[in-house]
């Protein structure tokens, strides 16, 4: 259909100047013997027609080979597809052929410079994430071993540092992870509450030091995942949890439940799926940024988002894909001055 159109379009004025022809030689008919036309006017017509089909059917099979050999020229751009295209069309498109493949080679050495400087650059950064953790490592080091040597408020401050230096770090490793070919995840079966308490643990004083209340409401429920990619999950979705809380009387909500139908109530689908929600009461987000607040790099309107990166929630959602488990807004709760993060794991 595609080579037809293409045809019809092409010889469309052709047809046209042939369709005039036959109407100035009926013309000619009608001067010389009116008698006469009505008897060559079928002539003249079926000839029309005719010489119209076979005009359009050998342009259609012509169209047809050299868009196949232009569709496979474009696939692979090499000189022997250059050549087999200028063999199947006309002399007049030679230089114009000659000139794209020029560009599309030209820009296929740029592409392949770019992507070596990109691989070099990534190399780079996880070369730097690997030689990085040694100082991090001194540093929790020289802490430890003069924790007396400081008051307890400058210990808090320097291993609030430390995490933060430390997250940074995990984030650009798990961003290079998310573009390698082969990665290998291990599924095993966790203890929700008890990978939650490991997460928080790597959040020490932040709650005390900012007065927030954590309130851990975690179901003691078993789940399948990556326990590595689970945890990198939820530091980012604690991280802003504590980050965006009320700054009087802030408070950061953990809730884990499975879905299991209540005969009596029935208040929650009975689908057997593990759901996690992290809430707090920072006064959530405007409705406008919802849909928008998992895209890379969105910061949103939010007074308290401005000095924000929007990677966070941009590795959850990606990494959420990886472990098959579902991220979303509760925004049943935006109005209610309330943020919350869910989780839904299947049920395995």
């Amino acid at each position: 259909m595609r080579g037809k159109d293409i045809c019809l379009k092409m010889r469309l004025h052709w047809l046209m100047l042939l369709i005039l022809s036959d109407a100035f030689f009926a013309f000619l008919v009608w001067l010389a013997n009116p008698n006469g036309l009505k008897s060559l006017s079928v002539i003249i017509v079926l000839y029309t027609v005719l010489a119209a089909a076979a005009g359009c059917a050998i342009d259609f099979v012509r169209v047809r080979v050299q868009l196949e050999v232009l569709e496979e020229c474009l696939e692979r751009q090499g000189e022997y597809e250059e050549r087999e295209l200028m063999a199947v069309t006309d002399k007049v498109w030679h230089p114009a052929v000659r000139e794209a493949f020029s560009l599309l080679w030209e820009e296929r050495a740029q592409n392949s410079e770019r992507q070596q400087e990109l691989m070099s650059y990534q190399e780079f950064i996880e070369a730097w994430t690997h030689e990085i953790k040694t100082p991090l490592s001194l540093s929790e080091l020289v802490l430890e071993n003069h924790r007396e040597e400081m008051s307890e408020y400058v210990y808090r401050r320097m291993r609030h540092v430390q995490r933060i230096a430390g997250m940074d770090v995990e984030r650009i490793l798990y961003y290079a992870r998310l573009h390698a070919e082969h990665v290998d995840y291990q599924f095993e079966r966790i203890f929700l509450p008890e990978c939650v308490k490991e997460v928080l643990d790597r959040f020490p004083g932040i709650p005390q030091e900012r007065g927030i209340e954590v309130k851990d409401k975690t179901a003691p429920v078993w789940i399948v995942s990556d326990r590595r990619v689970l945890g990198f999950m939820l530091s980012q979705i604690f991280s802003n949890a504590f980050k965006y809380a009320g700054k009087s009387g802030g408070i950061v909500e953990i809730e884990a439940w499975k879905c299991e139908e209540d005969a009596e109530k029935g208040s929650r689908k009975g689908d057997g799926k593990v759901r996690l929600a992290v809430r707090d009461n920072g006064g959530g987000a405007p409705l406008e940024d919802i849909p928008f607040l998992f895209d890379k790099g969105f910061t949103g309107s939010h007074p308290g988002r401005q000095n924000a990166t929007g990677m966070g929630l941009y590795f959850v959602k990606k990494y959420a894909k990886v472990l098959a488990v579902d991220v979303r807004v509760e925004e049943e709760l935006v109005s209610g001055g309330w943020f919350g993060i869910e989780i839904v794991f299947p049920d395995v």
